[in-house]
């Protein structure tokens, strides 16, 4: 297999992202609804509200990665928060995502960022082993919390 492109996305990317965006959605159980996702992606590009990255085998999407930035008052930096992050099944266990989450992380090292901050389902155990591969620790300072509306 041919070594996938990996690169930040524009809003020219924008129809290509839908399609794999979608699936991400459903394997978390979410409907399909490409129109939505389309509006939502729209959104995030014309606000600049996040940073998304791409991985490309030929002419097909077969993963990305999402950012939003969030700052800590504290230490009076940004951190950038791994919202989202998909491989497509077929490309799993090929080293896509190691290569996905290295443009990512180059990414936070030019921003200046303090870190990248990331949740994964506790019962998603292959997440939390793909995660620690790449040196990620789980939290022991804070407890998060989240609140329903």
């Amino acid at each position: 297999m041919k070594k996938p492109t990996i690169r930040q996305a524009t809003i020219q990317d924008l129809h290509r992202i839908v399609p794999i965006f979608d699936s991400y959605r459903k394997y978390f159980g979410q409907k399909k609804d490409p129109d939505m996702v389309e509006e939502f992606l729209f959104d995030r590009f014309e606000h600049l509200e996040s940073v998304i990255f791409i991985a490309e085998q030929q002419d097909e999407v077969i993963g990305f990665a999402q950012l939003y930035p969030v700052f800590s008052s504290l230490t009076l930096q940004r951190v950038w928060l791994l919202n989202d992050f998909f491989i497509a099944e077929e490309f799993r266990g090929s080293g896509v995502g190691s290569q996905l989450f290295t443009a990512v992380k180059e990414f936070t090292l030019l921003t200046k960022s303090k870190g990248i901050e990331l949740s994964v389902e506790h019962t998603n155990k292959k997440a939390w082993s793909f995660w620690e591969k790449q040196g990620f620790k789980q939290d022991e300072e804070f407890r998060y919390y989240f609140y329903k509306l």
